[in-house]
C-alpha cells in the first residue's frame, strides 16, 4: 500500500468518525420534545445520511490497495461521498432552539396550520437563535439535490428514499431566542411566509417590469461624477459608470421589491398584527431610514402597510388610541427618506411612488390560493370581558377572514384557522392566542 493508499485509507476512517458522532448526536436530539414534527423528520433525515456516508465509505475501502484507481481518481470519488457532512451538521444546527422549552410551542401549532392553508405539502420548524432577526429558509429542495445528478453515489440508498419522504416544502424559520416568548412581535413571521409566497406564484415576473429606473436620475448622478471630477466622463467612461450604476439600483430594487411584496402579502395574512409588530421591532434598534443592498428603509416599509391597513380595515372604527397611533405613523412614514448613497436615493425614488405602492397592494392577493368567498362564519368569544366578533371566510375586508368590527374598546382582533391576533391598544403590540372553535 502506498502513501496515497494510506492517505485515502484514513480519509474514509476519519469521515466515518464524522458520520458516528452525527448519529450520536441524533440519538440525543430525538429524546427532547419538539413542537413541530418538522424537527423529527429532520433528525431522522440526517440519521439516515449519515448511515448511508458510512456505509457508502465502507464499500469504498477496495480501492485503498491495488491498481483500480489512481490517486486523483480516488479522491475525487471519496469527495462526491464525504462533501454532504458538513451539511449533516447544518441541519442539526437548524433543529437547535425548536424543543418546547426553547420555542413557544403555543404558537407552532396555529401557525403550521395557516402556513398549510397558503402553501400546501409544506411543513414548519421554528427554531429559537441568538440573534435579534426573522428569517425563512425552504431546504427540502436542496437536500433532494443531494442524491440527483449522473454519478451520485447515492441514488438507490436509503438516502435517496429519506429525500424521497421529505415534504415538498420545509421551511425553517428563525426567531429572536432572548424574546422567544415574547409572542407579540412574532407578527413578522407574516413578512417571513411571503417570500415563499412571493418566489412560488412568480411575482417578480409581474412586478419587476413595471418599475423603472428613472434615466433622468442616471444621467443627473454621471453628470455630479464629472462635476467632482472638473472634467466630462470620456465616452468609454461614461458608459462603464452608467452600466455599473444601473445595475447597483437594479439589484437594490430586485431585493426590495421581494421584501415590500412580503410585507404586503403579510399584512394579507395576519392583517394589523404585522404593522404593530413592525413598528414595535423595527425602531426599537434601526434608524427609521436605513437601507441596504437586501432591505428597504422601514420609513417605505411602514408606508406601504398603513396604506394597505387604510384600504383593507375600517380604521374609522378603530378605537381613538388605534386611530391615533395609525395616524401617527401614516404622518411619519409620509416623510422624506434621508439616505447617503446616491444608489439608494434613485432605487427610492423608483419606488416610493403611489403607482408601486399600489402595485404591491394589489398583487399581493396573487399570491394566495383560490377560493371562494361566501358570506363569513361568525362567532363569538369573551376575551378579559370583552366581546369581540370573529370571522372566518379568507380576504381582510369587510367579508374577509378578519373580524371587521370589535365592540371592544380596549382591543381589535383578528383571526383565521385558528389563530387570533389581539392588538393591544394600550401596548400597540400584538399577542397570538389559539381561540376556542
Amino acid at each position: 500500500m502506498d502513501s496515497f493508499q494510506q492517505i485515502a485509507l484514513l480519509k474514509i476512517e476519519s469521515a466515518q468518525d464524522r458520520t458516528h458522532a452525527v448519529s450520536q448526536e441524533v440519538s440525543r436530539a430525538l429524546n427532547k420534545v419538539y413542537a413541530s414534527p418538522g424537527s423529527e423528520k429532520i433528525l431522522l433525515f440526517v440519521g439516515q445520511a449519515a448511515s448511508a456516508v458510512r456505509d457508502a465509505l465502507e464499500t469504498q475501502k477496495q480501492y485503498c490497495s491495488g491498481d483500480l484507481l489512481s490517486a486523483p481518481e480516488l479522491e475525487i470519488r471519496l469527495h462526491r461521498i464525504t462533501k454532504i457532512i458538513p451539511t449533516l451538521h447544518l441541519l442539526i444546527g437548524f433543529i437547535q432552539g425548536s424543543d418546547i422549552p426553547q420555542c413557544p410551542a403555543q404558537l407552532i401549532q396555529p401557525l403550521r396550520r395557516y402556513t398549510q392553508s397558503v402553501l400546501p405539502n409544506s411543513e414548519v420548524i421554528v427554531s429559537a437563535k441568538s440573534e435579534l432577526n426573522y428569517s425563512i429558509q425552504e431546504i427540502a429542495d436542496s437536500l433532494r439535490g443531494l442524491v440527483s445528478g449522473a454519478g451520485n453515489p447515492f441514488i438507490g440508498t436509503s438516502l435517496e428514499v429519506a429525500c424521497s419522504q421529505l415534504p415538498e416544502l420545509l421551511f425553517v424559520m428563525n426567531i429572536p431566542a432572548v424574546e422567544s416568548e415574547q409572542i407579540l412581535i412574532h407578527g413578522i413571521l407574516s413578512h417571513e411566509l411571503g417570500h415563499p409566497l412571493y418566489r412560488k406564484h412568480g411575482l417578480a415576473e409581474s412586478l419587476l417590469p413595471k418599475i423603472s429606473i428613472r434615466d433622468d436620475l442616471i444621467q443627473s448622478l454621471v453628470q455630479s461624477v464629472s462635476e467632482q471630477g472638473k472634467k466630462d466622463l470620456e465616452p468609454g467612461a461614461e458608459l462603464w459608470f452608467r452600466e455599473r450604476a444601473t445595475a447597483q439600483i437594479n439589484e437594490r430594487i430586485t431585493q426590495w421589491v421581494m421584501e415590500l411584496s412580503s410585507d404586503a402579502i403579510g399584512i394579507r395574512l395576519f392583517g394589523p398584527a404585522l404593522f404593530f409588530a413592525s413598528t414595535h421591532l423595527l425602531t426599537s434598534f434601526s434608524h427609521i431610514d436605513h437601507c441596504s443592498k437586501t432591505h428597504p428603509p422601514s420609513r417605505l416599509r411602514l408606508k406601504l402597510m398603513c396604506k394597505m391597513l387604510k384600504a383593507l380595515y375600517p380604521v374609522e372604527e378603530w378605537d381613538t388610541p388605534l386611530k391615533e397611533f395609525l395616524h401617527a405613523w401614516e404622518e411619519v412614514s409620509s416623510g422624506p427618506i434621508a439616505v447617503r448613497q446616491k444608489f439608494d436615493q434613485i432605487a427610492i425614488e423608483s419606488i416610493d411612488t403611489d403607482a408601486a405602492l399600489t402595485l404591491f397592494q394589489k398583487q399581493a392577493p396573487a399570491s394566495f390560493p383560490r377560493r371562494s368567498v361566501t358570506t363569513p362564519s361568525v362567532s363569538s368569544l369573551t376575551l378579559t370581558g370583552c366581546h369581540l366578533s370573529l370571522s372566518s371566510s379568507y380576504l381582510p375586508a369587510k367579508g374577509g377572514p378578519w373580524a371587521m368590527k370589535c365592540r371592544s374598546t380596549s382591543c381589535q382582533l383578528s383571526m383565521r384557522d385558528g389563530m387570533s391576533i389581539c392588538a393591544d391598544s394600550k401596548r400597540f403590540r400584538v399577542a397570538h392566542m389559539k381561540a376556542a372553535r
